[in-house]
């Protein structure tokens, strides 16, 4: 089988929250959203490591936060300027093969399903990449954002949110690598589905649960839509 590795972008500093600790630290049912995801895959139980990008000034409290919950192999590595540049840094940090499989999941996100893990894996391996991804509910069009008005409706059924866990096999790594990177931190992928340009990304469709805490406000609505998974019935 495959090595199954995890990077966790938690390199946030709470700016647009306006909180006094970076939002990776709020807490959701009792712990924080970084808890909440290192948990989730530890359930999982398939990973071989975890590697946690945390902003530099922000290393410590991390390694304070999951004393409790990291493993031999797992760790903590320092991240970049933009969000791309942190997830290099974590899969840099790790030795891999062409054929091993990263989960890259913005630990914003507290509420992915274990079976959307493995359905992920399941579309890496015929895409090499795979996001999960929400239908849209509401209307949607294209916009000139500096002209005031709408150019275009869009089919809501051919549109849908990316979310994250996102998954790539290492092939993929390697050939993105080989075509450089933009030395304009504001032409970065924002994702991997950015990254990967034209090429094909497999989906695994979820619902409302998967929300991204992003703005105040956004935690005690995490809370209120928390997915607690019962264990398997033997």
């Amino acid at each position: 089988m495959n090595n199954l590795y995890v990077v966790l972008l938690a390199g946030g500093t709470g700016t647009r929250m306006g909180t006094e600790v970076p939002k990776q630290f709020l807490k959701v049912r009792g712990e924080s959203l970084l808890r909440h995801s290192v948990k989730r895959f530890r359930k999982f139980g398939l990973t071989k490591s975890i590697t946690i990008v945390s902003h530099p000034d922000w290393i410590l409290e991390t390694e304070k936060e999951l004393d409790d919950l990291l493993e031999a192999n797992d760790r903590i590595v320092p991240g970049g300027e933009s969000r791309h540049l942190s997830t290099l840094c974590g899969l840099e940090s790790i030795s891999y093969d062409t054929k091993d499989i990263f989960f890259i999941h913005d630990v914003a996100r507290p509420n992915f399903k274990q079976k959307e893990l493995y359905q992920l894996v399941e579309q890496t391996r015929i895409f090499g990449t795979a996001t999960i991804v929400g239908k849209s509910t509401e209307s949607l069009v294209r916009v000139r954002i500096h002209q005031n008005y709408t150019e275009e409706p869009l089919k809501r059924d051919e549109v849908y949110a990316v979310k994250t866990p996102q998954t790539i096999a290492g092939f993929m790594i390697k050939e993105l690598l080989l075509e450089g990177l933009s030395s304009d931190i504001r032409q970065h992928p924002t994702d991997l589905c950015t990254w990967m340009g034209k090429r094909k990304v497999g989906i695994v469709e979820t619902d409302h649960h998967n929300i991204k805490v992003t703005s105040p406000g956004d935690a005690e609505l995490a809370d209120s839509l928390f997915w607690e998974e019962l264990p398997p019935v033997e």
